[in-house]
């Protein structure tokens, strides 16, 4: 062989390497789900699948589920802790009943506890059963 058939055949190895280089990435959207069922304790229920949930939030109420495999959901909250301060206890009882009769509400809170538009009984019941569950 010589030395000008081994500089064009590393030239056609070289320009066959730049062409494959130039083909494009793609990653398309996929989940996988399957099986799942309903889990409940207490006053609470989730339905969901197993496998990866599709990524985002969903609410209802006072709840949150979020969805996707990076999720990191932070700190969990309890709703019968309507004061904040970590305990479920008579004060949040208090604060509440105040809150709902228009005396006084924490900052950021509202007779509102289940999202609805409406302070009713119903928000009272909804209180009242988070209460009891504790956290």
């Amino acid at each position: 062989m010589t030395m000008t058939t081994k500089i064009l055949g590393a030239i056609a190895a070289a320009a066959l390497c730049g062409t494959a280089a130039a083909q494009p990435f793609e990653i398309t959207w996929h989940t996988i789900d399957g099986g799942g069922g309903r889990s409940t304790g207490g006053t609470f229920a989730v339905t969901g699948t197993i496998g990866q949930w599709d990524a985002g939030t969903v609410t209802g109420g006072v709840f949150e589920i979020r969805g996707g495999f990076w999720d990191l959901p932070g700190e969990p909250t309890c709703p019968a802790d309507f004061n904040g301060d970590g305990f479920v206890d008579f004060f949040d009882f208090q604060d509440f009943v105040d809150c709902f009769e228009g005396v006084f509400c924490p900052p950021g809170k509202d007779a509102d506890f289940n999202l609805d538009g409406f302070v009713d009984f119903f928000d009272f019941q909804d209180f009242v059963d988070a209460f009891e569950i504790g956290c």
